[in-house]
């Protein structure tokens, strides 16, 4: 059997980038609620807020980074398993109809090559070269052609709207729009905001009634 792990670049890659994209939550945390508690006189309140907001870009460092120690592509008998953050992602090499290895394609976080692997109807996984390298891949993609799944070699840059229209197998519809699909996640991410700055806001005002 094979077993994969992430290189040293690519797990602080991982961190790094989780890292960066929790910054932006944590302000629209700290900054309306601290800005409200001291208005209103509460400044263990602001304080409060702003160490809510260290503890998420902590948390979210901690958890990156666990995830990229435990992931780890194995394979090598026929079997496939692809082990991340959440739970492990297993396949057989019958269970595959089709992969790709993609050379140039961005998802939003910039372009890079990509291994999608297909089942009948939807992709098993779709693996990026923000965390896995070009000879895992390649490795990976010559197990499965060693097995008899066809692998199409993709050189030429393309979108992902571009590739699901050549085959929709290949990627998820949400993932053929990433940026919609962006925008519907900082939505989320707003709406969540709003509503601990709302309490928050509420809490304050209470503290100065009584």
């Amino acid at each position: 059997m094979t077993e994969l792990t992430l290189t040293p670049d690519a797990h602080r890659r991982v961190v790094r980038t989780n890292v960066v994209g929790a910054v932006p939550y944590a302000l629209l945390l700290a900054v309306p609620a601290s800005s409200t508690a001291m208005l209103t006189g509460r400044g263990w309140l602001a304080a409060a807020a702003v160490a809510l907001a260290v503890a998420l870009v902590a948390a979210t460092a901690v958890s990156a980074a666990r995830m990229a120690r435990r992931s780890r592509l194995v394979f090598g008998d026929g079997t496939y398993a692809v082990v991340g953050g959440g739970r492990a992602r297993r396949f057989t090499a019958a269970q595959v109809t089709t992969a790709a290895m993609v050379t140039h394609m961005s998802l939003g976080a910039g372009a890079t090559h990509h291994l999608i692997v297909a089942g009948a109807a939807k992709p098993l996984v779709h693996l990026v070269g923000q965390v896995w390298d070009r000879q895992q891949l390649t490795a990976l993609a010559h197990d499965l052609a060693a097995r008899g799944v066809p692998v199409a070699s993709v050189i030429e840059p393309i979108t992902p709207r571009a590739l699901r229209s050549r085959d929709p197998r290949l990627m998820a519809a949400w993932r053929a729009r990433p940026l919609l699909t962006a925008l519907v996640a900082a939505a989320v991410g707003v709406a969540v905001a709003v509503v601990v700055i709302t309490v928050a806001a509420s809490l304050a005002l209470v503290a100065t009634e009584n």
